[in-house]
C-alpha cells in the first residue's frame, strides 16, 4: 500500500516512470516523462525538507480531498480533474476509523484503488466531521494561547504586543491595591460590585518584605465603611444561603459526608465585611410627591442614590433605554405623578443612612490623627509608599474616621452632624463634610456669554440654595440641616499659557462688573452661591503634588496631541523667582504695561479694520443679530488683550507639524467660531486639578443642571460618565473627592504619559490599572441623555425631547417644536440630572432675545446688551446717507423691532460728540433707549428648546414664578435703586 501523503503524485509506485510522449502536451493530458521525473524530485525535496523542526505538525494534520469536477486520463480524456483540499486532523481523516470504532470496523481499501488514495472510504458526512473537528480543535489552541499570552502580560504590564497601545500603568500591583484599601476606608466605594482581576492576596497591603504573612483563616478582611453593615436577620439568612448553595454542590459532585468539593485555592479569600450605617430605603410610590403637592419635594438632606441599583436600570451595555432609566429616577425624586404599574419595590434606588453612631468609637479619632491624615492626604505617595505595619495603622484610622463622620450623636446638633469647614473651603454651611464638599466648578476662557450665563441660572434654578430667605441673613440657624451648594466659576482672563500679573484679579472683576452676562451674578443675593474665581495655571499647578516637575514639560497634551511653549516654563519659573526674592515686580508690570500700551496703538487700526469688515457682512452666514454681537464681542477682546502685559501676548503654539497649525482653530458651522483651542486642552487637565485640590463636581459650561443634585452628593464615590456607545469616560461631568487616592493615580499616570488628561487616555489609566470601579462610568443617561439617539442608538424607543442632533437643541425642528412652549422645563428630559448640549457657542440660546432678561434689577446691563445687538444691526444695514448726520431728527431705532428703525435717523446724542460720531459708538448712549412697548408680535412664534429654558430661568429671578420645587426668590433689604 502506498504511504498517504498530503503531496500530490503523478504515479502509483516510486520506479514507475510515464512513457514519453512527442506528441503536443494539450491542456487536460497527462504530463510528459521529464515534467514528471521534476516534479517528483520537487516532492521528495520537499518531504525531506517537512522532516524540519515543524514535522511533528505534519504528522498531526492529513490532506482529504473533495472533487469539484469530473475529468478524463488521456489526452482525449476531456479535462484533468479538479479538487479542493483541505488539511484535517490525521485521526478524524476519513480514510481512517473514528477513535471511538473498534478495530473490526476499519474500512477496508480496495487493491484497485485510485490514484489519490486519501479519498478511500470518505463520504461527505466523513468529511463535514473532519472539518469541523479540526476547526474546533484549532480554535481551542488558539483560545489556551491567547489566554496564556494574556495572563502573561497581565503578570508584566511592561511588555506590549506589536501594534498595540502601550500600557500606561505606573503603580506596582500592590501599589494599585493600595489605592483600592485606602479609598474603601475613605467610604469612596459604597458599591457592592465586585472588584474582577484586584488581587487583594497581600495583608496588610503589602509593600514590604514584612507583609507577606499568610493570612488569617486563609482569607483577607476588607471593611468597608461605604456599605451597611449586616444586621443579624442579614446574616442568618447569608449562612442559610451558603449553607443552601454548599449542599447542591456537594450533591452535584456526588459527594458524601461532607468531603472537600475540590482542592485549596491558592489565592486567599476575599472577605467584604460591611460596617458602614444601615440603610433605609425610600418607598415608592414617593409619599409627598407630585400626587401630593403642586411641586416636586426636595431630597431628604441625607437622602442617597443607590448607584448600583441606577446601574440596573440604565446600564446601555445591558441593553437599558434611557426612556425607562428615566422613568424610574422620575419616580424616585416624585417629579411627577407616577402611573399605576403595581408594586415598585424593584425600582428602589434612594435611601437614607442611620444615624446611630453605631461602630464609632467614644470621640472618635483625635485631633493629631485628623491632622496626620490630612497631612498624607496632601501627598498621598506616602501612603502608597509607607512600611506596612505604618500603612495598616493609617487605613484603620482613616477607616475610624470615615466612620465617625458618618453622623456619630456626640457631634450632632438636633440631630444633624456639625463639621469644622477645610481651610480649602471656609464658607462651607456647618452641616457640610468637609471630606465631601459640595462645590460646583466651572472653567470659562474669554469674556463671559450666554452659555455660563444660562448654566449659572439653572444652578439656581434647581439647587436647595435657599434663596426664599432675606438677603444677608444665615438660613442655617433656622435649617440645622442645610448645606448649601456653591457654584464656583474659574475665569481664565487671557491665553491659556498666558501667566496673570498681579493685578489680574482687579482686572477679572471689572471685566465681569461690566458685561451684562455675568454682572447680575455679583448681586448681594448670590453672594453666598455664586463665586468668580481667578485661574492661574502657576499656582494650580503647584498646589499639586504629584505635578511637581511640570514646568519642564511640554504642558498641553490632548489625546497624543501635544501643544508647547518654548519659554513658558522658564518665564513662569523666573516670575516666581522674582516674586520670592522681593523685586518689584509691579514696577516692571508698569513698564511691561506701558509697552503694551505701544502695541495696542498699532494694533487698535487691525481691529478697526476687522470690526468695520464684520459690520459689514464680510463674514456673513447666521443670525445678523449674533453675527454682529460676535464681532463686537471679538473686537473688544482683542483690544483688550493688546493692552494688557506682556504675559499675555506668550501665547503657547503647537508643536511642529508638517503643516503651520495655528493655536485659535477655526471649528463648527460659524464663520465666527474663533476660541482659544489650548484653553479647551487645559480644561481637560484643570478639571482633574480642580476636584483633587478641592473636591466636588466639574462641570462643562455647556451642562444644564435639571434637578438637585442632594442624592449624589450623597453617594460619596468617584464618577464620570460614558461616552456614548464607546466603554470609555467622557468628563464633562467629573466628581472626585480631595486628595484621593484615585485622583494620585490619575495624575501619576498623566505625568508619566506626557500630561495627556483628555478623557479617552484617563479611560487607558484606569483600565490598565484595573481601578475603573473607583471612577464609576455612569450611563450618559443620567448626564447627557440625547446623545445616543444622536448616533442613532434607541430610536426605536427615543426619550422625550427626541432629538436627532444636537442642534435640534437651539433649532427645534418645526415638527416637534410645539413642546417647549406647552411643556416647558418640566417636559425636557425629567428625571436626568443635567443635559449636555455639546458646545454650540456660537448658537445663541435665544436669537430674539439675545440678551440677559432678569427685570428693572438688572436693566442697566439688559440696556448695554440691547444696545450694542441694536448698534451692530445698524452698523451691518447702514441707513441713507442723508440721515447720517449727528444733527438730524427722527424717532431712532425702534426697540420693539430690533433691525427696523422708525425713521432713518438715529437720534441725536445727548452729550456732544465729535465730527463723524456714529450713535452707538459710546454705550452710554444706550441707556437712553427705551424698551417698555414691546409687543409679543415682535417676538418668535415657536420657540426652541434653549430659549423656553432660558426664559424659564430668568422667570425665576424676575420674581414672577417659583423655581422647580416651588421656591420663590427673595429681594427683601435689597437696596432699592442699586443697578449691577
Amino acid at each position: 500500500m502506498p504511504t498517504h501523503s498530503p503531496l500530490p503524485s503523478f504515479h502509483n509506485s516510486p520506479s514507475h516512470t510515464p512513457p514519453r510522449s512527442h506528441s503536443p502536451n494539450f491542456f487536460g493530458s497527462p504530463p510528459s516523462g521529464a515534467v514528471a521525473e521534476k516534479v517528483a524530485l520537487s516532492y521528495q525535496r520537499a518531504r525531506v525538507a517537512s522532516k524540519g523542526p515543524f514535522r511533528r505538525c505534519g504528522d498531526l494534520f492529513m490532506a482529504v480531498r473533495i472533487p469539484l469536477t469530473k475529468g478524463g486520463g488521456g489526452p482525449a480524456g476531456g479535462g484533468s480533474r479538479r479538487e479542493l483540499s483541505f488539511p484535517v486532523l490525521k485521526v478524524l481523516h476519513p480514510s481512517r476509523p473514528l477513535p471511538f470504532l473498534s478495530s473490526r470496523q476499519k474500512l477496508k481499501q480496495s487493491p484497485a484503488m485510485s490514484r489519490y488514495d486519501t479519498r478511500v472510504g470518505q463520504s461527505a458526512g466523513r468529511i463535514l466531521v473532519a472539518i469541523v473537528g479540526t476547526l474546533a480543535f484549532l480554535f481551542l489552541c488558539i483560545f489556551t494561547t491567547l489566554r496564556l499570552v494574556g495572563g502573561f502580560l497581565h503578570r508584566h504590564p511592561n511588555i506590549n504586543l506589536p501594534f498595540t497601545d502601550p500600557s500606561t500603568l505606573v503603580l506596582s500591583p500592590a501599589e494599585v491595591e493600595r489605592v483600592w484599601r485606602w479609598e474603601i476606608a475613605s467610604g469612596h466605594y459604597p458599591s457592592r460590585r465586585s472588584t474582577p482581576g484586584v488581587a487583594f492576596d497581600v495583608p496588610n497591603g503589602g509593600g514590604s518584605a514584612s507583609g507577606h504573612a499568610a493570612p488569617v483563616n486563609g482569607a483577607i478582611r476588607l471593611e468597608n465603611p461605604g456599605l451597611p453593615r449586616r444586621t443579624e436577620e442579614d446574616l442568618r439568612r447569608e449562612r442559610q444561603v451558603k449553607a443552601e448553595v454548599e449542599r447542591r454542590l456537594r450533591d452535584q459532585a456526588g459527594v458524601r459526608g461532607g468531603a472537600a468539593l475540590a482542592s485549596p485555592r491558592d489565592d486567599p479569600a476575599l472577605d467584604v465585611v460591611p460596617v458602614g450605617p444601615a440603610r433605609a430605603y425610600v418607598d415608592l410610590p414617593l409619599q409627598g410627591g407630585r400626587q401630593a403637592q403642586p411641586y416636586s419635594p426636595r431630597p431628604a438632606p441625607r437622602a442617597a442614590l443607590d448607584l448600583d441599583a441606577v446601574m440596573d436600570h440604565c446600564d446601555f451595555a445591558e441593553g437599558r433605554y434611557v426612556r425607562d432609566c428615566l422613568e424610574v429616577l422620575r419616580v424616585n425624586a416624585g417629579l411627577d405623578t407616577p402611573l399605576r404599574r403595581g408594586v415598585h419595590d424593584s425600582w428602589k434606588t434612594t435611601f437614607v443612612p442611620a444615624l446611630d453612631g453605631a461602630g464609632v468609637s467614644a470621640g472618635g479619632p483625635s485631633d493629631r490623627t485628623r491632622d496626620q491624615l490630612e497631612h498624607y492626604r496632601a501627598d498621598m505617595s506616602q501612603v502608597l509608599n509607607a512600611s506596612a505595619s505604618a500603612f495598616s495603622s493609617l487605613v484603620a484610622a482613616r477607616q475610624q474616621l470615615t466612620l465617625s463622620t458618618q453622623g456619630s450623636p456626640s457631634a450632632s446638633r438636633r440631630g444633624h452632624p456639625v463639621y469644622t469647614p477645610h481651610p480649602s473651603h471656609p464658607t462651607a454651611d456647618p452641616a457640610c463634610d468637609p471630606d465631601f464638599p459640595r462645590l460646583f466648578h466651572i472653567f470659562w476662557a474669554g469674556p463671559f456669554t450666554d452659555k455660563p450665563y444660562t448654566a449659572t441660572l439653572s444652578f439656581l434654578y434647581t439647587q436647595r440654595l435657599a434663596l426664599d430667605t432675606p438677603i444677608g441673613s444665615d438660613p442655617t440657624r433656622a435649617d440645622h440641616s442645610l448645606c448649601r451648594p456653591q457654584l464656583w466659576i474659574w475665569i481664565n482672563p487671557g491665553p491659556a499659557s498666558s501667566i496673570p500679573d498681579p493685578r489680574a484679579e482687579r482686572r477679572m472683576r471689572d471685566d465681569l462688573a461690566r458685561n451684562p452676562w455675568s454682572a447680575p451674578f455679583l448681586h448681594p443675593r448670590f453672594r453666598d452661591t455664586v463665586k468668580f474665581r481667578l485661574w492661574n495655571t502657576t499656582e494650580q499647578l503647584d498646589g499639586v503634588a504629584e505635578m511637581k516637575g511640570w514646568r519642564d514639560m511640554r504642558l498641553f497634551n490632548s489625546g497624543g496631541v501635544k501643544y508647547g511653549s518654548a519659554g513658558m516654563a522658564k518665564q513662569a519659573e523666573q516670575f516666581a523667582r522674582r516674586s520670592d526674592e522681593g523685586e518689584d515686580v509691579n514696577n516692571e508690570v508698569h513698564e511691561e504695561d506701558a509697552d503694551a500700551g505701544e502695541e495696542a496703538g498699532a494694533h487698535d487700526a487691525k481691529v478697526a479694520d476687522a470690526e468695520r469688515a464684520e459690520r459689514a457682512g464680510q463674514e456673513g452666514g447666521g443670525d445678523l443679530a449674533a453675527t454682529a454681537e460676535a464681532a463686537l464681542s471679538r473686537a473688544r477682546e482683542l483690544n483688550a488683550n493688546a493692552t494688557r502685559a506682556v504675559n499675555a501676548s506668550q501665547v503657547a503654539a503647537p508643536l511642529p507639524t508638517k503643516h503651520k497649525d495655528a493655536l485659535f482653530e477655526r471649528v463648527g458651522s460659524s464663520g465666527n467660531n474663533d476660541y482659544d483651542r489650548l484653553s479647551v486642552v487645559l480644561s481637560d487637565m484643570a478639571r482633574f486639578v480642580l476636584t483633587h485640590r478641592f473636591g466636588g463636581v466639574y462641570l462643562d459650561a455647556d451642562t444644564i443642571l435639571l434637578r438637585d443634585w442632594t442624592e449624589l452628593w450623597n453617594w460619596h464615590g468617584a464618577f464620570a460618565y460614558r461616552w456614548s456607545r464607546l466603554e470609555k469616560y467622557n468628563t464633562a461631568v467629573l466628581k472626585m473627592q480631595r486628595g484621593s487616592a484615585i485622583g494620585h493615580l490619575v495624575f501619576r499616570s498623566a505625568v508619566a504619559n506626557g500630561l495627556d488628561f483628555h478623557p479617552m487616555t484617563v479611560s487607558r489609566y484606569t483600565k490598565d490599572a484595573n481601578v475603573e470601579g473607583l471612577l464609576l462610568r455612569l450611563p450618559d443617561a443620567l448626564f447627557d441623555p440625547a446623545w445616543l439617539n444622536t448616533e442613532y442608538y434607541q430610536r426605536d424607543r427615543p426619550p422625550q425631547p427626541y432629538f436627532k442632533r444636537f442642534e435640534d437643541f437651539f433649532d427645534t425642528p418645526k415638527d416637534i417644536n410645539a413642546a417647549p412652549v406647552a411643556q416647558g422645563f418640566d417636559g425636557f428630559f425629567k428625571g436626568a440630572f443635567s443635559y449636555h448640549f455639546h458646545n454650540f457657542w456660537w448658537i445663541p440660546f435665544d436669537a430674539a432675545r439675545n440678551f440677559p432678561d432678569l427685570g428693572p434689577r438688572f436693566h442697566a446691563g439688559e440696556r448695554v446688551a440691547r444696545g450694542r445687538l441694536l448698534a451692530a444691526k445698524l452698523a451691518a444695514n447702514p441707513p441713507a446717507s442723508s440721515s447720517t448726520s449727528v444733527d438730524g431728527s427722527g424717532n431712532g431705532p425702534s426697540p420693539t423691532a430690533p433691525g427696523e428703525t422708525n425713521d432713518a435717523t438715529p437720534p441725536k446724542p445727548t452729550p456732544p460728540r465729535r465730527e463723524g460720531y456714529k450713535w452707538g459708538d459710546d454705550e452710554r448712549d444706550f441707556a437712553e433707549l427705551d424698551w417698555s412697548d414691546e409687543r409679543v408680535e415682535d417676538d418668535e412664534r415657536d420657540l426652541s428648546w434653549a430659549a423656553a429654558l432660558k426664559r424659564t430661568f430668568e422667570a425665576f429671578v424676575r420674581g414672577e414664578r417659583p423655581n422647580m420645587y416651588g421656591e420663590w426668590i427673595s429681594w427683601d433689604d435689597d437696596e432699592a435703586g442699586d443697578e449691577y
